[in-house]
């Protein structure tokens, strides 16, 4: 399901059309945090509150920011941590969240480094994407063990397939990861040594677009409420 819709694609069957100046682009990554995006979509919400909605599907945060900064999508799935670091860097118009939820990631440890828990992260190598939630957690995670912050090495891998995949080749100590490829990694023999729940999760939209598209981005949000509670 949260494979459904891929980066560009058009849904012919609802009549999305990528010329349509009415169209509300929305930035989604294959995680949790975006299901209720694409329960809408496949229970026809969008259709049936009159708003024309396309999903574009990105595999890295980084590709998925550039493209909202770039005005090519309307919306933007993202964190609170992001959402900061995006209005630091934009000149052209603030930035605002319009949905608040949950945000759930996990650190998580290949099997042959037998790394069971957070005290021994020293000097390891944990995969994340930086100036996001993702960074924010792998701080908070050190603070717990009572590591400095600058023991952990932390290549950026901005692909969250790429990244899940490494781990379960082995190729690096663990990796920060959301839902469900936390969950999937684990059935691989993976440990989660720790995990976040709270409210980081937001919705962006720029000051402009909001002004312009206030209806159909509230039908949105009505669509966003009621698929958040479809399982």
């Amino acid at each position: 399901m949260l494979c459904a819709c891929q980066y560009g694609s058009v849904d012919k069957e609802k009549g999305t059309k990528d010329s349509d100046s009415a169209v509300i682009h929305i930035a989604v990554l294959p995680t949790e945090e975006c299901r209720p995006f694409y329960v809408a979509q496949q229970r026809g919400l969008y259709d049936s509150l009159g708003v024309v909605v396309q999903l574009d599907t990105f595999m890295a945060a980084m590709d998925a920011d550039t493209a909202f900064m770039n005005d090519q999508v309307q919306l933007l799935v993202s964190d609170s941590l992001k959402a900061r670091y995006l209005n630091r860097i934009t000149r052209k118009d603030s930035i605002i969240a319009i949905i608040t939820d949950t945000l759930r990631l996990s650190v998580m440890t290949g099997k042959p480094t037998r790394i069971k828990s957070i005290s021994s992260l020293k000097e390891k190598i944990i995969a994340v994407t930086r100036n996001s939630a993702v960074d924010y957690f792998a701080d908070q995670t050190m603070d717990k063990a009572k590591i400095k912050r600058e023991y952990l090495n932390r290549p950026q891998i901005n692909n969250i397939a790429l990244r899940a995949d490494m781990l379960n080749l082995n190729q690096y100590d663990g990796a920060i990861l959301p839902e469900p490829f936390a969950t999937q990694c684990e059935e691989q023999g993976a440990y989660r040594i720790n995990s976040l729940k709270a409210p980081l999760m937001r919705v962006l939209v720029k000051q402009r677009v909001m002004k312009k598209q206030k209806q159909d981005i509230q039908k949105i949000i009505e669509a966003y409420s009621i698929a958040r509670h479809v399982e």
